[in-house]
């Protein structure tokens, strides 16, 4: 049965890290997130059966996502909202439900640790891939346009977004990308991995998304680069002051596509939003299905879209949530590089979600989940193990 499980955990874990928003592996309309999330709950829901213990968290968390479909579907449709609407807005939060079976295939530090491994692995992995493409461009060995086609309509047209005509591109698989720099630079941190450190790094700069960027740095600055700055690392110091030069220079200087388009759509969402607000909705919003003119299903910020719809109760349902996180994180000390790398990479999801809508839909849920599992795993671990500090 360990080896079942292990294999599900592989798959699953490969497709998420890799798969971006889940359109990159589809056959007949099926994705593999779909196809794997069905198969992972059945599983799981058997071992249950068969008399695996469910974590009081895990119900925690099933009872609080059930209570707000309910809620929050009902009043969508009083709303007016067409159900096809609320069931699109249903189906991404649906993931929650994964809390299921990643405590039943996560169960011990051996899993978290697999975690982490896969997670470091397949960043890399993506980064050199993203590298050696530009390359090929730069050496003109791929046509633009032909490789766009081929994107767009081989592999997936809502997954990748271009900046300019000369092969610099966002895929949204970039947000696991850069997860795993975090841990690359926390986690068992040997003279090797500098080298991976300095490729992904150069690979999420060239991907050309400033919200990533400002809130790594954010990130990098409090938790990391502070506590020596402020013993007045000069190495550190040159090397920050070297990265932000780069940084600059290259948004400065790079072709990367309309960003007043797509920062003028975000500004008018806002003020759509605001003057659809009223006593009601500001405290429960308008309900699952309901959008903005500019937006009838799904926003670019993640957190106007949870306010709009589900209002200020909506939003302390997330807060709950992110300070049980929290005090997940906080209960033990023992596994203390693992632990901050976890919930450095929550804060980043969450703060990158200031602008982007990743918290709120499977590519930032499983990022959740996987960290509230591994946290409880290292919680009923009592006997420290200084070897992974």
């Amino acid at each position: 049965m360990r080896i079942i499980t292990y294999f599900f955990l592989l798959l699953t874990l490969l497709e998420l890290f890799l798969g971006g928003g889940g359109r990159v592996f589809e056959f007949q309309g099926i994705t593999a997130r779909m196809f794997l999330f069905v198969i992972n709950m059945l599983f799981s829901m058997l071992l249950i059966l068969s008399h695996r213990k469910v974590h009081k968290y895990v119900i925690f968390i099933i009872i609080l996502v059930l209570s707000s479909f309910v809620f929050f579907s009902i009043l969508g449709i009083l709303n007016g909202a067409p159900f096809s609407y609320v069931l699109e807005d249903i189906k991404p939060l649906s993931y929650f439900f994964s809390v299921l079976f990643f405590s039943v295939y996560i169960d011990s530090m051996e899993r978290v640790k697999l975690v982490v491994r896969i997670l470091k692995k397949t960043s890399l992995a993506m980064a050199i891939l993203y590298l050696l493409i530009q390359v090929l461009f730069y050496m003109k060995l791929i046509e633009f346009h032909s490789f766009w086609n081929y994107v767009n309509n081989q592999i997936s047209g809502s997954d990748f977004f271009f900046r300019g005509v000369k092969g610099l591109f966002f895929y949204k698989g970039f947000l696991y990308m850069t997860v795993g720099l975090i841990f690359w630079i926390f986690v068992d941190y040997k003279r090797g991995s500098l080298l991976a450190i300095s490729i992904i790094t150069l690979a999420v700069i060239l991907a050309g998304s400033r919200g990533f960027i400002i809130i790594f740095c954010l990130l990098f600055a409090l938790y990391y680069g502070l506590p020596l700055l402020l013993k007045l690392n000069l190495k550190v110091i040159l090397m920050s002051l070297v990265g932000l030069v780069i940084v600059f220079h290259f948004f400065m200087n790079v072709e990367l596509g309309d960003k007043k388009l797509s920062d003028g759509i975000r500004i008018q969402q806002i003020e759509e939003v605001l003057q659809r607000v009223d006593v009601i909705s500001l405290f429960g919003g308008h309900g699952f299905g309901v959008g903005v003119p500019v937006r009838p299903v799904h926003m670019e910020i993640a957190f106007l879209e949870v306010f709009h719809k589900q209002g200020l109760l909506g939003l302390l349902m997330w807060g709950i949530l992110f300070l049980f996180i929290y005090n997940q994180y906080k209960e033990n000390c023992n596994f203390k590089s693992i632990r901050k790398a976890f919930f450095l990479s929550v804060l980043f999801v969450l703060l990158v979600s200031l602008t982007n809508p990743f918290f709120n839909n499977p590519i930032g849920i499983s990022l959740f989940m996987i960290s509230v599992v591994s946290f409880s795993v290292m919680n009923m671990r009592t006997k420290y193990n200084p070897s992974l500090n």
